[in-house]
């Protein structure tokens, strides 16, 4: 019984979650007019930090959920209040800026 249970609520959890796209070179391409010279690991790099900063406070979001203008305000505000909720800088503005692109990168894919 509780091993039924325990499976039962990890299908509910997982349901829950997000799968975000794996980044490829063809969103960097795609995206290229917009961020010059980006490259596939700077949008890992902003993929890895919207998962470990993000999900700290609530689920994750679909990047595609919202479009570039509501996410221009969304995560500065949202970084803020991490910040300010952990007494410190958690997200600088470089890191910032690299979760918002990630995000807009892969909202672009639409």
């Amino acid at each position: 019984m509780k091993i039924t249970i325990v499976m039962l609520l990890l299908t509910a959890l997982t349901a829950c979650s997000v799968q975000l796209a794996v980044p490829a070179q063809s969103d960097v391409d795609r995206i290229s007019t917009k961020y010059p010279g980006y490259t596939l690991a700077e949008l890992n790099g902003g993929k890895t930090l919207f998962q470990h900063t993000c999900n700290r406070c609530h689920k994750l979001k679909n990047p595609m959920s919202r479009n570039e203008k509501k996410w221009d305000k969304i995560v500065p505000k949202m970084i803020g209040k991490l910040n300010k909720k952990e007494g410190k800088v958690v997200i600088d503005e470089k890191q910032q800026d690299s979760i918002l692109r990630y995000i807009i990168t892969m909202n672009s894919a639409k």
